[in-house]
C-alpha cells in the first residue's frame, strides 16, 4: 500500500469497517510511514468526536409510528 491509497481508506480503517488483505496492507503501511500514522490516528480521533457530539436521538413519537405503518402497508403489498 502507498501513502495515496491509505488516504482513500483510512476512514475504513478508523470506522474499524476494514479487514482481510486491505488492513494487513494498511497496517504494515501504517507501521513504516509516520505521516500515514498520523493521519490515522487523526482520523480515529475524529470518528470519535463525532461519535460523543452526535449520539443517537430518538425520532418523535409521530414520525415512528408514520415509518412503521407504512413499512406495514409495504409488506402487506398496499
Amino acid at each position: 500500500m502507498d501513502c495515496h491509497k491509505v488516504r482513500e481508506v483510512v476512514f475504513l480503517y478508523a470506522d474499524k469497517e476494514m479487514d482481510g488483505e486491505l488492513l494487513i496492507s494498511f497496517e504494515q503501511h501504517v507501521a513504516i510511514c509516520p505521516e500515514c500514522a498520523r493521519r490515522a490516528v487523526h482520523a480515529e480521533r475524529l470518528i470519535m468526536v463525532v461519535r460523543k457530539r452526535c449520539g443517537r436521538q430518538m425520532a418523535p413519537a409521530d414520525l415512528r409510528r408514520r415509518i412503521l405503518t407504512s413499512l406495514r402497508h409495504r409488506e402487506a403489498g398496499n
